[in-house]
């Protein structure tokens, strides 16, 4: 349990703060998609680790935040905002998370985070990372953890365009197909086919050479036979 001690070194002995209250957490847990929150066990694994370790160490958890998919290479999230606001309206002692990344990937600005935290009396605890940042070596430790997490995140999405650019050389459509499309797998390939809306489209297109319509009178043609579009622009005016 040495590093749980050195974990909670910021606090005095026992389960009290330097303010002789019970040590008081939020815990903060997160996926980066909607599909890992979707089908995967991460979220309840991140949430179940946190509130073990809290049990095990007598932490007060007065707050959960987050429970969903958040992508930590920006700090502005909306779970993410919430949870520091309440920190700080709370004063509460510690956020505990799984691990360095799921807090934050944004580098120097999840330093200067913590560092914020730290003056107002608030630690971030990881369960599977365990630093004592109150002390020089400690917070060295915590801002590296954070470095890396970016580095990675870095990595991971030069790899992922990468993919991407293969897949566009290839002739393959890598993102959501425009209106009037779909996606669909035939034989085990994937293809893009047009649909029911895809061909009023082409038929609105088509009337617009013609006869030199109003975008106005595209859209109530369109409107009339079930599609709606946006008004937003008049694509016959320049």
């Amino acid at each position: 349990m040495q590093h749980v001690d050195q974990q909670l070194a910021v606090f005095a002995k026992g389960q009290k703060n330097n303010k002789g209250k019970a040590i008081t957490a939020v815990m903060y847990t997160r996926v980066s998609t909607k599909e890992q929150a979707d089908n995967n066990q991460s979220l309840f694994t991140q949430a179940k680790h946190i509130k073990q370790f809290a049990m095990n160490n007598d932490l007060q958890i007065i707050g959960e935040f987050g429970g969903t998919y958040e992508s930590a290479k920006s700090d502005e999230r909306v779970q993410f905002k919430q949870m520091i606001a309440f920190v700080k309206r709370h004063k509460v002692d510690a956020i505990v998370v799984y691990s360095m990344d799921r807090f934050s990937r944004s580098g120097p600005n999840a330093i200067y985070i913590s560092e914020q935290l730290r003056k107002i009396g608030t630690e971030i605890i990881s369960v599977t990372q365990p630093v004592d940042a109150s002390t020089a070596a400690g917070e060295l430790q915590q801002g590296i953890y954070f470095m890396f997490s970016q580095y990675e995140n870095q990595q991971r999405r030069l790899k992922s365009m990468a993919g991407t650019r293969e897949k566009l050389l290839q002739g393959h459509w890598v993102t959501k197909p425009p209106l009037g499309y779909k996606k669909i797998t035939e034989g085990g390939q994937k293809k893009i086919v047009i649909t029911k809306e895809g061909r009023l489209l082409a038929a609105a297109f088509r009337r617009k050479i013609k006869y030199n319509y109003e975008f106005t009178e595209i859209s109530k043609w369109l409107s009339t036979r079930g599609l709606k579009v946006s008004h937003m622009f008049d694509v016959s005016k320049k």
